[in-house]
């Protein structure tokens, strides 16, 4: 296998933003120019690869490093065409999303993330600026959660672009990882921040001509979301009894929690934390706004369970890690049920409403 390169939010609704995402891709020589060895020495250098816990890095046909604790261990995959669009980021976007969905999965079960390896797969045709440009964004997220890039790979392909992310993070000291399934009837039903708002994002990416309070951090929120390794720190100091991110959507995601934990549910709609100018977005898309609270996806929020002595040290808790902490349901007993429940309306079954790569269903 070919050593890798780990071996060897501007104002995005305007219509310039979108421009500028797609345009740069275009300048200055494709990568078949500087050939594969010699984009493996441009891009090691663009990316924290040397530091604690680094016993041999980038260079050798494979890394060795060292971990506190149990390892956590994640991979996750963008897809040009599937995951992104260059209409809607810009290649720093992409390398930035890359990563944060894998330290999103490694926050989920209670771990700090560590070291990372990234494999491309690269159409010959792709301008050099976008790779590096791609690294950039990579790198500026490593250094932003002190994650090292350690190793990888490079291929070619005739198309699409692909980043693949495998991300590798420990469970410090006495931790223990916090799963799916453990899920209790009686606990509460919390999430991290708001809901919804990269869905709004996308949307307002796609129609710059809609404007809504806010609109900047929801097109943030899409193209570099922001993975809650410090809250899953100080959650997990009392830990959730289970706990899962939100990339699928809430409705899927909690579908998943709670059939983990084999018990029902009631989640409360009128709950759900929206961001700033989400109803407005939602109401320009011709939505109900609980539509993209509910199924919108790519959030990546932490959505957890915990016993009812949590409420009382929420506040608390949510100061600290500087994210709102918004209670919006509870854990019943299997029998009973899962249920989404809105005031003035029935209630209805708690289905799966988001993404799925092998579906139509959104």
């Amino acid at each position: 296998m070919p050593r890798s390169p780990g071996s060897a939010k501007r104002k995005p609704t305007e219509a310039r933003g979108r421009a500028k995402a797609a345009g740069d891709r275009g300048k200055g020589p494709a990568l078949a120019s500087v050939g594969e060895f010699g984009l493996i020495d441009r891009l090691r250098r663009l990316v924290p690869a040397a530091g604690p816990g680094v016993t041999i890095g980038i260079g050798d046909d494979a890394a060795v490093l060292e971990c506190d604790g149990p390892v956590v261990a994640t991979c996750d995959i963008q897809v040009e065409g599937v995951h992104f669009t260059w209409e809607l980021c810009g290649p720093e976007d992409v390398g930035w999303r890359a990563l944060a969905v894998n330290l999103s999965d490694i926050a989920a079960m209670g771990g700090r993330p560590r070291y990372a390896l990234i494999s491309l797969a690269l159409p010959a045709a792709t301008p050099l600026a976008t790779i590096e440009g791609l690294y950039r964004g990579l790198a500026e997220i490593a250094i932003a959660y002190r994650v090292l890039i350690v190793g990888g790979n490079i291929s070619g392909t005739a198309g699409p672009l692909i980043v693949d992310v495998t991300a590798l993070g420990s469970l410090d000291g006495t931790r223990r990882a916090v799963r799916r399934a453990g899920a209790r009837p009686g606990d509460g039903v919390w999430v991290t921040g708001t809901v919804g708002k990269a869905a709004a994002g996308r949307f307002l990416l796609q129609h710059p001509e809609v404007r809504v309070p806010g609109a900047a951090a929801l097109a943030a929120a899409y193209r570099r979301p922001s993975p809650r390794v410090q809250a899953a720190q100080i959650l997990g100091e009392r830990p959730p009894s289970a706990m899962i991110d939100t990339s699928d959507g809430t409705a899927s995601d909690l579908l998943h929690l709670v059939e983990a934990s084999n018990v029902g549910v009631r989640l409360d709609e009128d709950r759900l934390p929206q961001p700033e100018g989400l109803p407005q977005a939602a109401r320009a898309a011709g939505l109900d706004p609980a539509a993209w609270a509910l199924a919108g996806g790519e959030d990546y929020e932490l959505l957890f369970t915990a016993d009812r002595g949590f409420d009382a040290l929420a506040p608390d808790a949510a100061e600290r890690m500087r994210v709102p902490l918004t209670r919006i349901g509870e854990i019943l007993p299997e029998p009973e049920g899962r249920w989404i429940y809105r005031p003035g309306g029935p209630r209805r079954p708690l289905a799966a409403q988001g993404w799925d790569h092998f579906s139509a269903r959104r």
